[in-house]
């Protein structure tokens, strides 16, 4: 099974959400982490959007908070995110991206 990965739009609405939903239940991130055995500091990333990857413990916070965590297909308009994303990090992604694109064309 392939990890469930999200770009940074994508983790930035879930970190939102997390937040959004945990005050909105009056928990402090001290409270949550007592509750679920998760690292204050891993929650608090976790709504920073500090993440890449869905991991186990985001799964749990997420399942606690009632916050559901899209993954299987993706949306075009989130893959043209996370290639324009791409191309911006440094000039190897960029020249990767570019590859990619042309490897795509002479199949056609």
């Amino acid at each position: 099974m392939q990890p469930n990965r999200k770009s940074v739009p994508e983790a930035k609405q879930v970190g939102d959400a997390l937040r959004h939903r945990r005050k909105e239940l009056g928990l402090t991130l001290q409270q949550l982490a007592a509750k679920l055995s998760v690292d204050v500091g891993q929650l608090s990333r976790f709504e920073r959007a500090e993440f890449k990857i869905v991991s186990h413990n985001l799964q749990k916070v997420a399942s606690f908070l009632q916050i559901q965590i899209r993954d299987g297909v993706e949306k075009p308009d989130a893959i043209v995110e996370q290639f324009t994303e791409l191309l911006g990090r440094s000039a190897r992604h960029r020249a990767a991206a570019i590859a990619l694109v042309r490897a795509l064309q002479e199949l056609r």
